[in-house]
């Protein structure tokens, strides 16, 4: 009887678990799930992982120690640029010649310009990104990557910790952990679905063994140069969740201080004035990140917002005569739509966040009577005009501050314009 107890308790909770992942579906409840007790040993050897894999994949130098890996970086860079031209090339040209010897792997097909356009776009992509990560490692400025660099510090220490997470230390270190495991495996994968697709549309598209050996020799190149490239968007679309997660984590974590500072017993001049230096600490990583991301930021949002919109467009519009064709343009899309509104929900969660942080800053009212201290009721006051002046949080081009209002904006006006201009092409051609 005991036996048979013991084992219902077991299943219990297993189904337990089973049963916050299937409704609780987050990185916050799989981080819990598949990593229940990430120690700081763990995640310093997936940091370490991290910098050898940024290094190996010629990303991102954090030691600035190697000596020419801003030239390997930069060649990485120009070869993928000249793939992306290659690709821009073949969506416009109709020399049978210049396709033989580019290897056109889209040749047989009647959609190959269009077909090579979106592989243009696709190439060129993660390019802006590697600029951008160029630009970051040879700027001198203050990197907002330094506060990870604190924490890989704070986390060396027997005691130590992060000062802007407190409470909610163990869920970052979670989250943290499970990204970079993600992250190693990525340009794996991605590059390993890109070789499928291309060996698929030769094998398929087949029409002389000249071309055929063309095309292969091609994909060999394109992998090769790809996988770099690859590796380093999907860094920068890494450190900016990362970047996300421990923002929220932050302001979580600072507006349960300051419900505790709330209370009157546990008020104390000295424990005010080093919570009233957290947000302010917060509020300007946060400015530096607005600062270092704004070009990319408003380069990636308009530039994906017009592709969004160009392939909806030619979706409605023509007819295809494979069905892998119409599958791919819409595939492509939806992960437009999937990078777009992610990156968009993220900023406006730390928005979300941070208003009730505000909430939770003018509901302090005890710097009053005998408890006044006056440098902490500057602090206070320095804090609050800072957050009045500028909404503390993430934007983009640093003009566009990224809330609700701008996802349901965003939403509206993408959908409006596509019916727009459908409707309109579609009621000329009648």
């Amino acid at each position: 009887m005991a036996r048979f107890i013991l084992g219902y308790c077991c299943c219990y909770s297993k189904m337990k678990n089973i049963k916050n992942i299937r409704f609780d579906f987050s990185i916050e409840s799989i981080s819990k799930f598949t990593y229940p007790n990430v120690t700081k040993n763990d995640l310093l050897r997936a940091i370490d992982e991290l910098e050898h894999f940024e290094r190996s994949t010629r990303t991102l130098d954090r030691s600035k120690s190697f000596q020419y890996f801003q030239l390997q970086s930069l060649i990485i860079l120009l070869l993928n640029i000249m793939l992306a031209l290659w690709f821009l090339v073949l969506s416009i040209t109709d020399s049978e010649t210049i396709r033989l010897y580019a290897g056109d792997i889209f040749v047989s097909s009647s959609e190959t310009k269009v077909l090579n356009y979106f592989c243009h776009m696709g190439a060129i992509i993660p390019c802006m990104g590697k600029i951008f990560i160029l630009y970051l490692n040879h700027s001198e400025k203050k990197s907002f990557l330094d506060i990870f660099v604190e924490y890989k510090e704070s986390l060396k220490g027997p005691d130590a910790e992060s000062s802007l997470l407190s409470n909610r230390e163990n869920l970052f270190r979670k989250q943290y952990y499970f990204l970079i495991k993600l992250y190693n495996y990525a340009p794996f994968v991605v590059v390993f679905f890109l070789l499928i697709l291309h060996t698929s549309m030769v094998t398929i598209n087949y029409s002389s063994l000249k071309l055929y050996i063309m095309q292969i020799i091609h994909i060999a190149i394109f992998v090769v140069f790809y996988y770099f490239i690859a590796a380093s968007a999907l860094w920068l679309l890494f450190i900016v969740v990362v970047a996300a997660l421990f923002a929220c984590n932050s302001i979580d974590s600072l507006t349960t201080e300051c419900g505790n500072l709330n209370s009157i017993t546990n008020y104390t001049w000295a424990n005010a004035l080093s919570f009233y230096h957290k947000p302010n600490l917060l509020s300007n990583w946060l400015d530096c990140i607005n600062m270092q991301f704004a070009w990319i930021f408003m380069a990636l949002y308009v530039y994906l917002a017009f592709h969004n919109i160009l392939i909806f467009f030619y979706l409605t519009q023509f007819t295809f005569a494979y069905f892998g064709v119409p599958l791919l343009l819409i595939f492509t899309n939806v992960l437009i739509l999937t990078i777009l509104y992610s990156s968009v929900y993220l900023g406006a969660l730390v928005g979300q966040k941070v208003h009730l942080l505000h909430l939770a800053f003018y509901r302090i009212s005890i710097d009053t009577g005998n408890l006044f201290n006056i440098k902490v009721a500057l602090k206070k006051l320095h804090f609050m005009e800072q957050i009045q002046a500028r909404k503390m949080g993430l934007y983009v081009g640093n003009y566009i501050y990224v809330d609700n209002n701008n996802i349901l904006l965003l939403t509206l006006e993408c959908g409006s314009l596509c019916l727009l201009f459908c409707s309109n092409i579609n009621r000329n051609n009648q």
